[in-house]
């Protein structure tokens, strides 16, 4: 069922990013290759937004966490991560019913994200109200969203999201297993792994012209280091209808990858979990995540290289300021003396490293 390739590191290539004024689509312009960044789950811890207060303004600010991945993210067209918060305003609280504050989509934004996730088990932390603030804040920013909607109007006037971009028109779906035993109440709607569904909106994205299919969709088991059989039954069956690229989300630990054979005779790259990009989360392999970019070409329709970079949550003093610092392993291996934290962390740090990587060594795909 796979074919064994060897990935590598690589440095994301520069490219440029603008958006037009339409509901569902955005547009970009440079060559014929089109650069995706994927990133894992974006958390709300309450130790997180105490660390991002500052209460000499009584503000507060994200934008540190992000300053060592930032040149990664905006490299890419396209950069997305999922969600795993509501911004349903105040009391802002952590786990088990997230809130957080509105300066992190601030963060987000200034990173270089320009797509977030919202169909994840959290999404119905504060009910009808916290999905449609979020929902607000998001759209406020100008930032595209999919997986959760106002009401049916909005979702079938936006979904799947469809990207234009450099002669190529992508689709972006996005669903999850379940929102913790809360439903959507009044006209909002959350994308669930509903199959029928599924097969609605992957015709529908056929109708609207798309030549590739990505599907992110939060499921498997937590802190659970291998994919389940049922994660890989709905990945082949997300394979065998004509997505072309899969990226999963959820166990906050970075899982196995691998290549699936689509009833065209093409192989198909499905990321399981990409693991936590920004949380609290302290334990061995729930520290940190990988970032995954993705390459398309316009003209064949076909991905072209895939790499990824495994990335550190440090939570401390990094430069005179306490945050939780997003760190890319390889850049602390090869300059070590540019991230001076403490010596726990640097061990941890390397651990992450070798262990993500240990995971993902020959299971990874380039078509």
């Amino acid at each position: 069922m796979k074919k064994v390739l060897l990935l590598f590191i690589a440095l994301f290539f520069i490219c440029s990013f603008s958006q037009n004024n339409s509901k569902n689509s955005l547009i970009v312009n440079d060559d014929e290759i089109v650069t995706f960044i994927f990133a894992g789950d974006i958390m709300g811890h309450s130790p997180q937004f105490q660390a991002a207060y500052n209460p000499k303004n009584n503000c507060f600010n994200y934008d540190i966490c992000f300053k060592n991945v930032k040149p990664y993210i905006q490299s890419a067209d396209f950069a997305l991560a999922n969600l795993e918060v509501p911004i349903a305003g105040k009391p802002y609280s952590g786990y088990p019913n997230f809130s957080s504050p509105d300066a992190l989509l601030d963060a987000i934004k200034n990173a270089g994200f320009n797509i977030l996730q919202t169909a994840n088990n959290h999404a119905l932390d504060r009910n009808r109200s916290g999905l449609e603030r979020t929902i607000f804040q998001l759209e406020k920013r100008k930032l595209f969203h999919l997986g959760s909607y106002y009401n049916e109007i909005q979702r079938d006037s936006t979904y799947p999201l469809i990207l234009n971009s450099k002669g190529i028109r992508i689709a972006l779906l996005n669903c999850t297993y379940g929102t913790n035993d809360r439903k959507p109440s009044g006209l909002t709607l959350v994308n669930y792994l509903d199959t029928i569904q599924i097969l609605q909106d992957i015709e529908k994205a056929r109708k609207l012209g798309a030549e590739f299919q990505i599907m992110t969709v939060h499921w498997g088991t937590e802190y659970e280091l291998q994919s389940n059989e049922i994660q890989y039954k709905y990945a082949q069956f997300f394979v065998n209808h004509g997505i072309n690229l899969v990226i999963g989300s959820h166990p906050h630990v970075v899982q196995n990858a691998e290549n699936l054979i689509a009833k065209d005779s093409l192989s198909v790259p499905v990321f399981y979990s990409l693991g936590n990009y920004l949380s609290n989360q302290r334990n061995l392999n729930s520290n940190g995540g990988i970032m995954v970019k993705v390459q398309i070409s316009s003209k064949t329709k076909r991905i072209t290289t895939i790499s990824y970079l495994p990335v550190y949550v440090f939570r401390g003093v990094l430069n005179g300021e306490y945050q939780y610092h997003l760190i890319p392993t390889i850049d602390f291996i090869k300059h070590p003396s540019q991230f001076p934290i403490n010596k726990s962390d640097s061990v941890s740090l390397v651990d992450f490293h070798r262990l993500t990587m240990n995971r993902l060594y020959n299971q990874h795909i380039l078509q």
